[in-house]
């Protein structure tokens, strides 16, 4: 029972009351003099007042919450408080209606979603900035694991932009179909992919399983250009390939800075040790990186005490990862290196650089010295950007700028498609058999 109710049942009378307080009314009214005032209900006058008092205070209130919601969405939308304002809003909604309505092509929604999004990480001015839809994203997690649905057929690019075979894998549906060394694509799926980067390229091939795909490729060997027809399956990564290319001399080479990298190069270490390896060629050409975490566990396995690279953040923290020494690889090492040469592997050539323990040879690395970080987004999708920068061991910023061979030695792509001789690796075999 409310104040009000309280102070109504005050002033009604029961209903026994109610006759003889109406004798009393006409008695008194019979009686009273002509000019007598009229007795006012003072309680419900001052209730009456308390309510519009009341009120009145609530406008107020209101007016000032709107006032300041409005200077608030002023601020928003100046760019000072966030970006999804209002107006931004109503203009995206503006922008969906007309092309609902007026739009020659038909669109996907989502695409149009992921395509705005996209074009926000874009409007940074971070050439590395992205970002990944719920599908992308886990996609790319599960490349860094080391599965792929592919073909299982490893590519490279020449200076000239030919995307090329340069390798398979064993038992896999590229070996199966035939693909060669040296075959330069031309098509997938009908798609001519003259021109494109070798990513888009990759992209392009893997698909869902079981589902297969049809690539045109030109073998320079015979002068034919083919269309060879593959079924995607689900395929485990092989990072690192090794073999021993002299007696005393053992090669690696590192693809991509996964998880499976750091298993696959300890494993290599220890089989070409048994087989005798004192020196080592460690080739990183067209690895253009993969995870800090990955390098820096590989680096551990073989440099001498020390900092392996340090971190540069934008309020100008620097940290710096170290490596304890306890593996360190007694033997010469020589790191092949090309334009392809990038990120995490700039991170593994510019450590035994500095600390003495390799020189390099081939052609200047790509000068990729920054490090993106992931951050998820409620629905599972995610976004990376660039967070800090890396200097190597000695301070060096290579950001733009690459790391220099000590040796330099151009590829002969020409002599490779002719007869698969790869020059830069036989002039890094003759070097360490002389030295």
């Amino acid at each position: 029972m409310t104040e009000q109710d309280n102070l109504q049942n005050k002033e009604q009378p029961s209903s026994g009351e109610t006759a003889l307080m109406n004798q009393v009314q006409i008695s008194a009214a019979v009686n009273a003099p002509a000019n007598a005032p009229e007795k006012k209900p003072r309680k419900r006058h001052l209730f009456a007042k308390g309510f519009a008092f009341g009120m009145g205070v609530m406008l107020m209130i209101c007016i000032m919450l709107f006032l300041v919601l409005m200077l608030t969405r002023r601020v928003y939308i100046s760019g000072r408080a966030g970006l999804a304002d209002a107006e931004l809003i109503a203009k995206t909604e503006s922008i969906a209606y007309y092309l609902k309505s007026h739009s020659l092509y038909d669109y996907d929604p989502d695409a149009l979603r992921d395509g705005m999004l996209q074009g926000l990480m874009e409007g940074t001015g971070d050439r590395y900035a992205q970002y990944y839809n719920t599908q992308e994203l886990a996609d790319l997690m599960n490349d860094y694991e080391g599965n792929f649905c592919g073909l299982g057929v490893l590519i490279k690019q020449s200076p000239e932009g030919d995307v090329y075979v340069s390798g398979t894998y064993k038992d896999s549906p590229a070996e199966e179909a035939g693909f060669t060394e040296g075959d330069v694509f031309k098509a997938v799926d009908g798609v001519d992919v003259e021109g494109w980067d070798r990513y888009d390229v990759a992209e392009l091939i893997r698909g869902e399983e079981g589902t297969s795909v049809t690539i045109t490729v030109y073998r320079e060997s015979t002068g034919e250009t083919l269309d060879l027809t593959a079924t995607r399956k689900q395929l485990k990564k092989i990072d690192v390939e090794y073999r021993m290319v002299s007696d005393t001399t053992g090669y690696i080479w590192i693809k991509d800075f996964d998880e499976v990298a750091v298993t696959q190069f300890a494993e290599a270490l220890e089989d070409l040790r048994s087989q005798g390896m004192e020196d080592m060629i460690l080739d990183l050409r067209t690895n253009t990186g993969g995870l800090l975490r990955a390098v820096l566990d590989i680096t551990r396995q073989i440099m001498c005490k020390g900092v392996i690279v340090s971190t540069r953040n934008a309020q100008g923290e620097i940290d710096s990862y170290k490596c304890d020494g306890k593996n360190e690889f007694t033997g010469d090492i020589l790191i092949l290196t090309d334009g392809y040469t990038a990120s995490a592997s700039e991170i593994l050539v510019g450590a035994l650089k500095d600390h003495g323990m390799a020189i390099s040879m081939g052609t200047t690395t790509f000068g990729k010295g920054v490090v993106q970080d992931f951050f998820y987004l409620s629905d599972a999708s995610g976004i990376k950007f660039t967070t800090e920068e890396y200097l190597t061991p000695n301070g060096t910023a290579i950001d733009g700028v690459g790391i220099e061979p000590d040796i330099v030695v151009e590829f002969d792509y020409d002599r490779y498609i002719e007869d698969k001789t790869d020059n830069q690796l036989e002039a890094a075999i003759e070097y360490m058999a002389s030295h």
